[in-house]
């Protein structure tokens, strides 16, 4: 008897069916990496937007309360906003700022709103790259900055230079003289007053001193772009026997211990040591001529092509948008000329802190340009738009948001 045969079942093609599933996993698979693509490239967006708004945020604060004539120029703020968000880009499109709609001036508690947007209504949407296959061909992205003014009595990433402030030089010889009528009054004598507008620095065709030289003459508002000495080379242009303005900031981590070095390198680099208006630091015995040299050069390579640029009071060619941000922009303190350092090592107390943009070394003397005084610390009631010299105290620009 033969056996009895089940019935036979054909098999399915196994292989149809995994290209199938295959291919649906592989879809999925990609749509999430696309998604994924898209949502790195609006981050990135994101992150330039805010890096675009804290940069304008930053200038307009400064424009409005550090650097205008008269701090609380409302349009200055605007105006700068406006040119930073130029200067930078999103998703390699550059960043239009509305100066009315983007950009909010708080006066009275000294601060700048900027807001960065790219958006449908503006028609600046960014674009998408593979959300579009969902139909998402474009996203908005926005973000916001504030930067203010406040006061401040410190600054970090101070130089290791130091120069007498603006006086009343009524014999005009550079030398600070009580005997022959010269006063010092910061707030209406100082660098950064009124008091200099119309001073000029050229008498007969002479040079009429170091720290106020100009081969042109030119009249400038506040001082802001006048050349200044910052460090003489020579002997004859200092106002101390022995001390050629370099002064020794406490040792910062990671720096050179030994003073020569550790001088350069305060020079070339940011030391992270609060520099306090009112305390006493050590001078710098000697001219330093070699760690001087050595140091503002490093500091100069920084951003290396660079110039004043007269006309518009303000520095070309530099790497850093802003030019603001450029490491030569730097901060040096300044003292009261009518109580001058004794020779040697002696301390020697700062009244303010400024900035300068770092020229450069013209025959063995370092020059700078002036910016601005960040303010004016003083030791009891002194003159002011306040009457107590609370509008000349320091102030700092810096982000709250």
């Amino acid at each position: 008897m033969k056996p009895i045969r089940s019935g036979h079942v054909p098999k399915l093609d196994e292989r149809g069916s995994t290209v199938v599933f295959v291919s649906l996993a592989m879809a999925a698979l990609l749509s999430i990496v696309a998604l994924a693509v898209d949502v790195g490239m609006l981050y990135t967006a994101r992150g330039e937007a805010q890096r675009a708004a804290d940069a304008a945020a930053l200038g307009a604060a400064a424009a409005a309360f550090l650097d205008a004539p008269a701090p609380g120029d409302e349009q200055a703020a605007r105006n700068e906003a406006v040119r930073i968000g130029g200067e930078n880009t999103v998703q390699g499109d550059s960043v239009q700022i509305d100066p009315d709609e983007d950009v909010d001036v708080d006066l009275a508690n000294a601060r700048v709103t900027v807001t960065v947007r790219r958006t449908a209504g503006r028609g600046t949407a960014v674009a998408t790259w593979f959300a579009r296959v969902f139909g998402i061909g474009e996203a908005d992205v926005a973000a916001v900055a504030t930067a203010e003014a406040v006061l401040a009595n410190a600054a970090v990433c101070v130089k290791p230079f130091a120069i007498p402030d603006g006086f009343a030089d009524i014999s005009w010889d550079g030398d600070y003289e009580a005997g022959e009528g010269d006063y010092y009054d910061p707030p209406n004598t100082g660098y950064g007053s009124d008091y200099r507008n119309a001073l000029r620095n050229k008498i007969d065709g002479e040079d009429v001193y170091w720290n106020n030289f100009d081969p042109a003459g030119t009249t400038y508002v506040k001082d802001f772009g006048r050349p200044l000495g910052i460090k003489p080379g020579d002997p004859s242009k200092t106002i101390v026997s022995s001390w050629f303005f370099p002064w020794d900031i406490p040792q910062a981590t990671g720096a050179p211990i030994t003073g020569a070095d550790r001088y350069r390198w305060n020079i070339a680099n940011c030391n992270p040591n609060p520099i306090i208006k009112g305390e006493p630091y050590q001078v710098e015995t000697g001219n330093m001529e070699g760690p001087t040299r050595q140091g503002v050069l490093d500091l100069i390579d920084e951003d290396p092509n660079t110039t004043w640029d007269l006309a518009g009071d303000s520095v070309a060619g530099s790497l850093y948008r802003p030019w603001k941000a450029s490491p030569r922009v730097v901060t040096i303190p300044l003292f009261d000329p009518s109580t001058p350092v004794n020779p040697g090592k002696k301390p020697v107390i700062f009244n303010n802190l400024t900035d300068f943009y770092l020229e450069g070394i013209y025959n063995g003397d370092v020059w700078g340009r002036f910016l601005y005084a960040s303010g004016i610390i003083f030791s009891g009631a002194a003159p002011g738009p306040g009457g107590d010299g609370s509008g000349n105290q320091a102030k700092v620009v810096h982000l709250v948001q």
